[in-house]
C-alpha cells in the first residue's frame, strides 16, 4: 500500500490496440476511485489504449503511470517472451504492488507467473477468450494448456467474461472452481447524436446500413462479412456496408471489395474514436467470428437498439437470444448469414422490436457501473461473491 493509503494496482494487457479487452481495461482504470487506488498500466508501446489513459489526466485528473514493454508480442517467441517475463518480474518486484490484474492470453500467462515470483499478494486474470482453439496445431494447444494450468494455480482469482469460457476452463483444468467466477463486460449508454454516418457517406437517410465494428484480423473473419453482404445485394436488396476498424487484414478486405465490385456499396472507415456514434446510424450490426470472448461491439449495438446478426461462438449466445434481439448463426454458410440480414431488411418493425429488446437486456445486464463494482469487490475481498 502506498504512503497515502492508496492500493497499488498494476493493470497489464499485451497490446494497446483498440479492441474489446482494451476498452474494458480503460473503463476499469477510468472508473476506480482516484483516492483509493494508485494505478499503473503495463502494455506494448503505442496504440489507442495508452492515449486514452494519458488523456485521463486532463479529463478526470486521474494520473496513471504507464510502463511500455516492447518485448511483448501476440505471437509466440521464446526470446521475446523470456525478455518480457523478466521485464514484468522486474517491474513488479520493484513496484511492490498490492494487486496485479492481467488481461489477454500472453500477458495473462507471463504476468501471473512473474507476479507470483515477485510476491504480489493478489493476482487476478480476466479471461476475455482463451488463447487456445481448435484451429491451432495439437502440440501448440497442449503447450498453451499446460501454461494456463500452471499460471492458473498461481492466481488469486480468474474472472471469465462468460459462463462458456468458465466452463471451458474448468473442463480442461485451466481453472480451479473455487478461484473462478464470471463478470460480464459492461459499457456506458451510447451518445444520443445521430446522422453523422449518412452525412459523411453522402447517402440518404432511407438507405439501410449494415455495420460492423472490429479489429480486422483473422478471428473476426472480415472478408466473410463482405461476402455475406455481397450475397444480400445479389438478391436484389439495397443497402450499404460500413466496416469500422483496422488491422492486418485491411488489404484482404479491400481486395475482396474490388473483386466483388462493391466499391460503391462497401465503406472501410478505419479506426474511429466516434464508433459508438456511428453505430447509432446503423440499421443492423453484424459480426461473424471464428472465436470470441464477449464482444463489446455487439453490446454497443444492443445499447444503440440495433438488431444483431452474429456467429454463435464463445459467449455470444449469452448476449444474444436468437429471434428475440437478433439472430445467431451456426457455422459460416454465406446463405444463412444473408438470409437473416435480408429478413431484417424486409421488416422495419421487426428491426425496431428486436433492437428494443436488445437495449433493454443491455441496460439490465451489461452496464459499466455493474462491471466495475464487481471487479472492485473482487479487489477488496480477494474472492468471488
Amino acid at each position: 500500500m502506498n504512503d497515502d493509503g492508496r492500493i497499488k494496482l498494476l493493470m497489464g494487457i499485451t497490446l494497446s490496440e483498440m479492441g474489446g479487452a482494451q476498452k474494458v481495461v480503460y473503463d476499469i482504470i477510468s472508473s476506480l476511485p482516484n483516492d483509493r487506488y494508485e494505478l499503473t498500466l503495463v502494455t506494448y508501446p503505442g496504440g489507442e489504449l495508452i492515449q486514452w489513459v494519458r488523456d485521463l489526466k486532463y479529463k478526470k485528473d486521474i494520473d496513471v503511470r504507464i510502463i511500455e514493454v516492447p518485448q511483448l508480442r501476440r505471437e509466440l517467441s521464446p526470446f521475446y517472451d523470456l525478455c518480457a517475463f523478466l521485464r514484468l518480474y522486474s517491474i513488479m518486484e520493484k513496484g511492490r504492488y498490492d494487486i496485479a490484474h492481467f488481461h489477454s492470453s500472453k500477458m495473462g500467462i507471463l504476468g501471473r507467473l512473474a507476479a507470483h515470483m515477485a510476491g504480489v499478494p493478489k493476482i487476478y486474470f480476466t479471461v476475455h477468450g482463451w488463447g487456445i482453439n481448435e484451429y491451432q496445431p495439437k502440440w501448440l494447444q497442449g503447450m498453451l494448456g499446460f501454461a494456463e494450468r500452471v499460471a492458473g494455480r498461481r492466481c488469486t482469482m480468474c474472472m471469465c467474461v462468460s459462463n462458456y469460457h468458465m466452463d471451458m476452463g474448468l473442463r480442461h483444468g485451466w481453472l480451479e472452481g473455487d478461484r473462478a467466477c464470471v463478470i460480464y463486460n459492461g459499457i456506458d449508454e451510447p451518445p444520443a447524436s445521430k446522422g453523422r454516418l449518412p452525412m459523411e457517406l453522402q447517402i440518404g437517410d432511407e438507405m439501410p446500413i449494415i455495420g460492423t465494428v472490429m479489429r480486422l484480423r483473422e478471428p473476426k473473419q472480415p472478408v466473410y462479412t463482405i461476402e455475406v453482404f455481397n450475397e444480400v445485394l445479389k438478391r436484389g436488396y439495397r443497402a450499404k456496408l460500413v466496416i469500422v476498424g483496422d488491422g492486418p487484414m485491411r488489404a484482404d478486405c479491400k481486395n475482396a471489395i474490388e473483386r466483388l465490385g462493391l466499391e460503391e456499396d462497401a465503406y472501410m472507415l478505419g479506426t474511429r474514436l466516434d464508433a459508438r456514434e456511428l453505430i447509432n446510424d446503423m440499421d443492423i450490426v453484424a459480426m461473424f467470428s471464428k472465436w470470441e470472448g464477449l464482444p463489446i461491439s455487439i453490446i454497443e449495438g444492443m445499447f444503440a437498439a440495433k438488431p444483431v446478426v452474429v456467429s454463435g461462438v464463445g459467449g455470444i449466445p449469452e448476449i444474444v437470444s436468437h429471434g428475440i434481439d437478433g439472430y445467431v448463426i451456426d457455422g459460416f454458410g454465406i446463405q444463412e448469414g444473408a438470409d437473416y440480414i435480408c429478413t431484417l431488411l424486409e421488416d422495419k418493425e421487426l428491426r425496431a422490436c428486436m433492437g428494443g429488446a436488445g437495449k433493454e437486456k443491455a441496460m439490465a445486464c451489461f452496464s459499466k457501473g455493474g462491471m466495475v463494482k464487481a471487479y472492485e469487490r473482487i479487489y477488496r475481498e480477494g474472492k468471488k461473491y
